[in-house]
């Protein structure tokens, strides 16, 4: 064959008598003309197809299923001497296997000529579709040899294509099982700090509790050691039996605040803090602490700025944390305190400028996955029965939740441990720390009426004998709604002394009905625990004061004696 990409370019030249052959041998032939329109049919296509006839285009009639790639009538100028295969759009069953050829014929009929016939899988297709043997043409083991290679190369084709698209969503599915196990991982992670956090919550809750109760015991039992003691000679051989007492429950309320500061319930009073000096200054009281197997190392980066903190609380955190790693250490090793300025924090910073990071490594016996879990739970400790109570961690973290920091702890087994406090940091511009301190001497009443709401028994008659004795004049009332007749009633009242959690109302609800009837009174809040909301948002006035419980005699009457002073100062302010 000559091939070509017009209908006019070289041709085959057959007679008449050729084409009438042609289409006897093979009698679903057609020949299309120049604007690709039929203009000869064999016998058999038009008893198949009634619309095959001349003048009929043959998009038309047929659709193109091989070979592949070819999109319109214009297309099959491009493969001529390929085998196709056309299906009847009016007999979608029956296909037709065959070439093209370009001809031209004697009686001025010129175009492209298909030569072939019906295309049957099996000899049992014949009478659904109608056919005869006479139907087909003389056969060519050749076009069925082309045929099946073109079908297998359109099947390959297609596996490949089907291969790529498999492997792409491969790699998808594998990309998005990735992106779900790291979910899952972030998902378990999360929920594993969630329980932590509300198991700590609910430990600390349960501390706050216990203290809360156990410092009204400490604070009678305190209180009666120390009036005990003022009575007692020195030479007498009981005042060294009290003194023992006292000591008792000074290590008792210890541990309370211990667990005050777990829970967060101990007043703090930040303020801004020069980390760097108050940790030089404490280092003269952590080197002999340690002792001389552990060598100390203390670094500040420069400009470190100040961080939003209690120094009392500070002072305790790294007491403990120091002494944490020396028991670590019991062959002794580093221990190293190093501050630097974090902006890489997960949380921000309340103050907006980063956090002051404290970080306290040692090269002691580290911890394992278990203990690292457990480390800040109260009474968890490694150590052997008797030497340690299991409070230092948990206060360090009740300690530096209440300053609005944060604690990260790293460590393995036989490599030692980090403690990463952070603690809201501020500029140095923007620090004002006050160095102003006060000291007064308990003094004696002159008289004043002071109103005591109590509603624990021991404490309430302790502090009605104190005041007694002091030389004040002392109402009290177990109830906030008899407290609040009785001032309105008695008035007027030159102190006020009222716990703060009791039953029906607070302390702060019971003087603020008291002031709304007789104006400002001074007034000392007491509790063993600071959970009411107008204590720790510190919105009490100049003319009230809080003092947590337990405390001694003599705190309380330098606080009330102080209170009053400052009272009658104003007073006596010139207008």
């Amino acid at each position: 064959m000559r091939g070509g990409n017009s209908l006019n370019g070289e041709s085959d030249r057959v007679s008449a008598t050729e084409l009438r052959l042609v289409r006897e041998l093979f009698p679903f032939c057609f020949l299309v003309g120049h604007d690709y329109q039929v203009v000869m049919t064999g016998d058999r296509l038009a008893q198949f197809d009634d619309r095959a006839r001349v003048g009929v285009s043959f998009a038309e009639l047929f659709e193109i299923e091989r070979p592949t790639g070819i999109a319109g009538e214009a297309d099959i100028l491009t493969r001529l001497g390929e085998v196709f295969i056309l299906k009847l759009r009016a007999r979608p069953t029956l296909q037709l296997r065959g070439q093209f050829v370009r001809i031209s014929a004697n009686d001025d009929r010129s175009g492209l000529l298909f030569v072939g016939g019906p295309w049957i899988n099996k000899i049992t297709e014949l009478a659904p579709l109608g056919l005869e043997l006479a139907d087909f043409p003389p056969h060519d083991p050749r076009g069925d040899l082309l045929i099946l290679l073109q079908t297998h190369e359109s099947t390959l084709a297609d596996l490949k294509l089907l291969t790529v698209r498999l492997r792409a969503t491969g790699a998808a599915l594998a990309e998005r099982t990735s992106e779900i196990e790291r979910e899952l991982q972030l998902r378990t992670e999360l929920e594993a700090q969630l329980r932590q956090s509300q198991k700590m919550e609910a430990i600390g809750r349960l501390a706050g509790g216990i203290a809360h109760d156990f410092n009204n015991i400490l604070m009678a039992v305190q209180g009666y050691v120390a009036l005990s003691l003022s009575r007692v000679p020195p030479t007498d051989p009981v005042r060294a039996w009290i003194e023992e007492i006292r000591k008792a429950g000074d290590r008792a309320a210890n541990l309370t605040r211990q667990l005050l500061a777990f829970s967060r319930q101990q007043v703090l009073r930040p303020q801004p803090l020069d980390l760097a000096r108050e940790l030089r200054d404490f280092e003269k009281l952590l080197t002999p602490m340690l002792g001389e197997r552990i060598r100390l190392v203390v670094d500040s980066e420069e400009g470190l700025g100040f961080a939003w903190a209690d120094a009392s609380a500070i002072n305790q955190i790294i007491m403990n944390l120091a002494l944490n790693a020396r028991d670590a250490m019991p062959n002794g090793g580093a221990l190293e305190i190093r501050m630097r300025i974090r902006h890489d924090a997960t949380v921000d910073s309340l103050r907006g400028s980063g956090f002051v990071e404290v970080a306290v490594r040692d090269t002691g016996i580290g911890m394992d996955e278990a203990t690292k879990l457990r480390a800040f739970e109260p009474f968890f400790t490694t150590k052997e029965p008797g030497k340690g109570s299991g409070l230092g961690l948990a206060q360090v973290y009740g300690l530096v939740e209440q300053c609005g920091g944060m604690i990260e702890l790293e460590s393995e087994l036989g490599k030692g441990s980090v403690f990463r406090v952070l603690l809201p940091r501020i500029e140095a511009s923007a620090a004002t720390p006050s160095n102003v301190s006060s000291e007064t001497s308990a003094q004696g009443g002159r008289g004043e009426r002071v109103l005591l709401v109590e509603d624990e028994p021991l404490v309430r008659k302790l502090l009605e004998q104190l005041f007694s004795r002091a030389g004040y004049q002392v109402s009290s009332s177990s109830e906030p709604a008899e407290a609040l007749a009785i001032a309105v009633r008695e008035r007027p009242f030159e102190l006020i002394v009222t716990d703060v959690v009791m039953a029906g109302l607070t302390g702060p609800e019971l003087i603020s009905r008291i002031e709304a009837v007789c104006g400002e009174v001074p007034t000392i809040f007491m509790s063993g625990h600071t959970e009411d909301h107008f204590i720790r948002s510190g919105a009490m006035g100049a003319h009230q004061r809080f003092m947590p419980k337990p405390f001694s005699p003599t705190e309380l009457l330098v606080k009330v004696r102080e209170l009053l002073d400052a009272r009658s100062d104003f007073l006596r302010a010139p207008v």
